[in-house]
């Protein structure tokens, strides 16, 4: 089996079993048997159960970065619940945006001389191939978009594609692939900050989701091939932002 799927099996079980210990303490506080106050003052333990579990989970470098934040903000409020220090997160928040601002420009700097950049997706270093922005010189098969403050459509045919980058920035993108093909695999990195994404692949195409949703999200709607020898890797980061794969 592909533990790719399975890349978010557990922080989304970490979620899963805190949204049922919160709904607890709620109908034990209704049937006034605890306060459940008390116990909810202490939910930033949940951030850190989850931070640790992209460390322990994630295979992609942007997981387990943002891993090491949400452990550190959890613990971060959770010993200013306890009295331990005194911490506020609206104060540190912009910390966030100066962080992923670095990412994009050291990630820029690493992919223009073809080196992949510690924090990337190191599949192709494990396979021992190139990335494929370095195979070919036909700029069709390889997509770079930008919208920031605006929308950007195009419509794709490369008959080899290899995969992209594609920011949006308080912006839209739409991709439209279905007239193009893949010769094994294409990889699209994706940054979306308050902006969406939305990509229309053929039918033939296995979509693979690795990215890291930050108050945003990640949507597979195609409809998944029963055998197939073309995929389609989705990885990257949407901060309050949106990506929507279909058919």
């Amino acid at each position: 089996m592909d533990t790719r799927h399975n890349s978010f099996f557990a922080p989304r079980l970490v979620l899963g079993l805190g949204i049922i210990i919160i709904g607890v303490l709620f109908l034990l506080g209704n049937m006034d048997i605890i306060d459940p106050h008390e116990y909810l003052r202490l939910w930033p333990a949940i951030l850190i159960v989850v931070g640790i579990a992209y460390l322990i989970q994630c295979q992609h470098g942007s997981g387990r970065v943002w891993g090491i934040i949400l452990t550190f903000i959890g613990t971060a409020m959770l010993l200013d619940r306890l009295y331990f220090i005194h911490f506020s997160l609206w104060d540190y928040w912009p910390l966030i945006l100066i962080f992923v601002g670095m990412m994009m420009i050291v990630k820029s700097l690493f992919s223009r001389r073809g080196i992949t950049p510690p924090f990337a997706e190191n599949s192709f270093s494990r396979r021992g191939t190139t990335p494929p922005f370095a195979e070919s010189n036909d700029a069709n098969n390889y997509i770079k978009a930008i919208a920031i403050l605006g929308g950007f459509k195009r419509i794709n045919n490369s008959e080899n594609f290899k995969g992209g980058e594609f920011t949006a920035i308080m912006g839209g993108l739409e991709i439209d692939l279905r007239d193009a093909s893949i010769e094994g695999e294409a990889v699209i990195d994706i940054f979306a900050l308050m902006g969406g994404v939305e990509i229309r692949v053929p039918e033939d195409w296995l979509v693979i989701i690795e990215g890291f949703p930050f108050m945003g999200g990640f949507e597979d709607k195609t409809r998944p091939p029963k055998e197939s020898t073309k995929h389609l890797v989705i990885k990257g980061t949407a901060v309050m932002g949106g990506v929507e794969i279909k058919n």
